[in-house]
């Protein structure tokens, strides 16, 4: 057996775990609440999702007698820890961009005058400070997908393709595992133009934007911990973080926005975090690679 076809059985193998455990579950819900985020064990279905990518790598490990080889569970923090600052900061300016966005084009136009005057800037640093302990809290569900998708489909990906294009198809596969989720009204609501498969489509490319970016942690920390606790921080401090400042506006205002305004304040919100992302991302991978590159040019380096 060649090593391509040894990678292609593992990938089919890890991708069959991955969708089939998070999958059953879902649709055990669904039959039981029907397709709404509403019901009452949703936010457990969800977290237990999160966890089924990690499970197919050991899974799949385990079954094809891989070992631990290209573990991506590298535990050098003195080298790398300022890819573990980005993962925590990155998501507070997304925060603030997409707050501006929203007061700027979504809601009224004096929005963003009323929240700069109703703001409390020691309370939202504070709220920072929760929500990265939120992060660190929760890190283990957004390793659970990490050592999955980044710490295992996309390097066995790369061994087929291209990096670029492997990080691009492990975004579409990741935003297509959401499916659905986003059917139930997860990220997007429900009732909006193109319901639901609009919304799968956009949590694809979406998705591909974010690729990058906890790529580039993995690659650059030789571990999927960076790219879990990044995953985390996108979860809890871009959502927690735009609530507590726009709870600065009157009430009345959020509470009118209409269906088509709030799919246009959550496309806004994952555009953002997609593009910002995207572009640290590819920022980052390209400094490795020219690391990469001066390093083979160096004197007495052996190719």
């Amino acid at each position: 057996m060649t090593n391509k076809k040894e990678t292609i059985i593992r990938l089919a193998i890890s991708l069959l775990i991955a969708f089939a455990l998070p999958y059953t579950m879902i649709f055990i819900y669904i039959a039981k609440c029907g397709w709404t985020i509403e019901g009452r064990f949703y936010g457990i279905i969800c977290s237990a999702a999160m966890l089924c990518p990690a499970l197919a790598n050991i899974i799949t490990r385990i079954i094809t007698k891989e070992g631990t080889s290209e573990l991506t569970l590298n535990l050098n923090f003195k080298c790398t820890k300022r890819y573990y600052g980005i993962a925590l900061i990155v998501p507070v300016i997304c925060s603030l961009i997409i707050v501006l966005c929203i007061t700027l084009f979504i809601l009224p136009s004096e929005s963003l005058g009323e929240l700069l005057k109703n703001t409390n800037y020691g309370e939202d640093c504070s709220t920072v400070l929760y929500l990265i302990s939120m992060s660190l809290a929760s890190f283990i569900f957004g390793f659970g997908e990490e050592f999955g998708w980044r710490g295992y489909m996309t390097p066995k990906l790369e061994k087929l393709m291209p990096a670029p294009a492997a990080i691009i198809i492990t975004g579409v596969i990741w935003g297509l595992w959401h499916a659905p989720l986003i059917a139930c009204g997860h990220d997007f609501g429900k009732g909006y133009w193109g319901d639901p498969w609009l919304g799968i489509i956009l949590m694809c490319v979406s998705c591909i934007g974010i690729s990058f970016y906890l790529s580039a942690l993995t690659k650059a920390t030789g571990s999927s911990l960076a790219a879990g606790l990044a995953h985390m921080s996108i979860n809890n401090i871009t959502t927690g973080l735009i609530s507590i400042i726009l709870a600065g506006l009157a009430e009345d205002k959020i509470l009118k926005l209409s269906t088509d305004l709030n799919f246009g304040f959550n496309l806004t919100s994952m555009s953002v975090i997609s593009v910002s992302t995207a572009i640290v991302g590819i920022i980052i991978l390209v400094g490795l690679y020219k690391r990469k590159k001066r390093h083979r040019k160096q004197p007495g380096h052996s190719t």
